[in-house]
C-alpha cells in the first residue's frame, strides 16, 4: 500500500440506523461521487484518523475498493459535535487529464505593519476559486501581508497564480485590509494603558515604601 492509499468496502445498508452500526465497529460510512451512480463505502476509522485525518481538501487519495483504485479529493466530512468523531465523508472521482474546478485556501504571512502601530487586519476572503489539472492543484496560496500599513489593502490579482492555474475567483476583489481601530477600541486600549501605568507607579511607591 503507497502512503496515500485508503482502502474502502462496499456497503450495502442504507440509511441511520445501518451508520450507526458501521460506526460502532469502527468503520466510516463514506460516498464516492463522480463515478456515475454515487457508490456507498466505509473506510476504517482507525486508517483514517492516523493518515488522513488533516490532509487537506486537495491532497489525493488513491481509494482502493474491490479491484479498483480511484484517485479522488475529499469534498466533504461530518463530524460529531459531541465527541468531534467523523461521522462521514464525500469523496468525489478525479481523473488525471480532466481540469477541476475547485477551492485553494489563502494563507497570510508576516504581522502587518500598520497592525503593529494598532490598525485591524480583515481577511475578506479566504479561499479563491481556480481550474486545473488535479497534479496542478495547489496546496495554498500564501500572501506575505507584512509591509501592509494602516489603510492599505490587497487584492486577489496580488496574488502569484502559475501559469497551469486558470483563477475563477474576481482578481478585483479585495483580499486583506488594514483598517483604523473604531474610536470605542481605540478608547478600550488607551484606557488599557491607563491602569497599566497607574498599576506600575502603585507598584513603584509600595516599593519606596518597603
Amino acid at each position: 500500500m503507497n502512503s496515500n492509499q485508503l482502502v474502502a468496502e462496499p456497503r450495502v445498508a442504507s440509511g441511520k440506523g445501518a451508520a450507526r452500526a458501521l460506526r460502532r465497529e469502527g468503520r466510516i460510512p463514506a460516498v464516492l461521487y463522480g463515478e456515475g451512480e454515487p457508490m456507498a463505502l466505509s473506510v476504517d476509522e482507525k486508517e483514517w484518523n492516523h493518515r488522513f485525518l488533516h490532509v487537506g481538501g486537495n491532497s489525493i487519495i488513491d481509494l482502493a475498493f474491490g479491484k479498483k483504485t480511484q484517485n479522488v479529493l475529499v469534498k466533504d466530512t461530518q463530524d460529531d459535535i459531541l465527541t468531534g468523531r467523523v461521522k462521514h465523508i464525500d469523496f468525489y472521482a478525479i481523473h488525471a487529464g480532466q481540469k477541476l474546478n475547485t477551492m485553494v485556501p489563502v494563507v497570510l504571512e508576516g504581522t502587518p505593519i500598520g497592525v503593529r502601530e494598532g490598525g485591524i487586519l480583515d481577511l475578506k476572503v479566504e479561499q479563491l476559486e481556480v481550474v486545473c489539472l488535479p497534479k496542478d492543484i495547489p496546496a495554498k496560496f500564501v500572501l506575505d501581508i507584512s509591509n501592509l500599513q494602516v489603510g492599505e489593502s490587497l487584492h486577489v490579482g496580488d496574488i502569484d497564480i502559475p501559469e497551469e492555474v486558470e483563477l475563477r475567483s474576481d482578481p478585483e476583489e479585495t483580499l486583506v485590509v488594514i483598517s483604523h481601530a473604531s474610536a470605542e477600541e481605540a478608547a478600550v486600549e488607551e484606557e488599557e494603558g491607563i491602569e497599566e501605568e497607574e498599576g506600575t507607579e502603585e507598584s513603584s511607591e509600595a516599593s519606596a515604601e518597603e
